[in-house]
């Protein structure tokens, strides 16, 4: 069975016991912990070790980042100048929080409280080189916690004391994600139910508009196909409009090389049973191959179907 694995950033020596905790706690909620001391990262020999740790942040769904006062060892990379001194390189702590948060991965962000109280002192001395701070070893970790500030979003920061401050939090977080995943079933289910309903409404429309036209042929027959033909005219021109200003109707003639018309595609469309078959039809297979296994793309697809029905 599938389980969550959940990736654990921080320097080794000086926070072992919150990472020791850490994998109990996380273990402890039936979910896999991932720790490099533990073995549970494959690490390759063609590659630096850093590099495997990043490879697998990657192939995790959480990444839990302790931040405490000791900034790390220096990044196996190209572009690391030690000859600039030890103020100036990047942690392997660093390039795992990058990683993660380059990969869009959720990430939970803890930083010791004596090291957030003294990041409000270094944001009032940031270009005064002669402060001395009591509770870091290097000011580079007051410039990733500035960075981490700076994301528009995953970059909730909790000062932590000890480790109960840690598991307390983490555990009404996976909660509220568990529970927001419920709900989200629920409301799939009410969609689905509502969809069902829809489509009654269409049919009775149909039958009820099959009415109208009988009525209207022995009432006015004069005028019938004049009226029939109008209503028609408004309900395509209604559609065209919707087909036209979808996101994927949208994509498809802005990256497509061809010249096909808004009519010629809205026909092709209302034929096709699939993206698959939709993109085939048009002769974009080739030209737009990824499309058609874009999941995004088949919901879209599949949504204005039901909106065009």
């Amino acid at each position: 069975m599938a389980r969550p694995r959940i990736f654990v950033s921080s320097t080794y020596y000086d926070l072992k016991h919150i990472r020791n905790s850490l994998e109990i706690f996380i273990d402890g909620f039936g979910y896999e912990s991932v720790l490099y001391e533990q073995g549970d990262i494959p690490f390759h020999h063609n590659n630096p070790l850093d590099v495997s740790c990043y490879d697998e942040i990657k192939r995790c769904h959480i990444l839990v980042l302790i931040v405490g006062g000791r900034y790390g060892s220096p990044a196996s990379e190209p572009d690391t100048d030690m000859s600039k001194g030890l103020d100036f390189y990047n942690s392997v702590t660093k390039r795992e929080y990058e990683t993660a948060r380059n990969n869009d991965i959720p990430i939970y962000i803890f930083v010791e409280k004596n090291v957030l109280s003294e990041f409000r002192t270094y944001k009032n001395n940031r270009d005064n080189d002669s402060v001395k701070y009591a509770h870091v070893d290097n000011v580079q970790i007051f410039k990733l916690i500035d960075e981490i500030y700076a994301q528009g979003r995953n970059n909730l920061v909790k000062e932590f004391e000890n480790f109960d401050h840690i598991s307390s939090w983490l555990r009404d977080q996976w909660a509220g994600l568990f529970a927001d995943y419920l709900s989200d079933r629920s409301r799939d289910k009410e969609l689905e139910e509502l969809s069902v309903q829809i489509a009654g409404l269409k049919d009775i429309n149909s039958v009820l508009k099959g009415y109208t036209e009988s009525i209207l042929e022995k009432i006015q027959p004069e005028n019938f196909r004049t009226m029939i033909d109008q209503s028609n005219k408004h309900l395509k021109d209604r559609s065209m409009s919707v087909f036209s200003e979808n996101r994927l109707i949208e994509y498809v003639r802005s990256s497509s090389r061809k010249r096909i018309s808004l009519s010629k595609m809205f026909d092709v469309f209302t034929r096709s049973d699939s993206l698959e078959d939709f993109l085939d039809r048009l002769g974009l297979e080739v030209e737009l191959p990824t499309l058609k296994d874009n999941k995004d793309a088949s919901d879209d697809f599949e949504s204005l179907k039901r909106e065009l029905q």
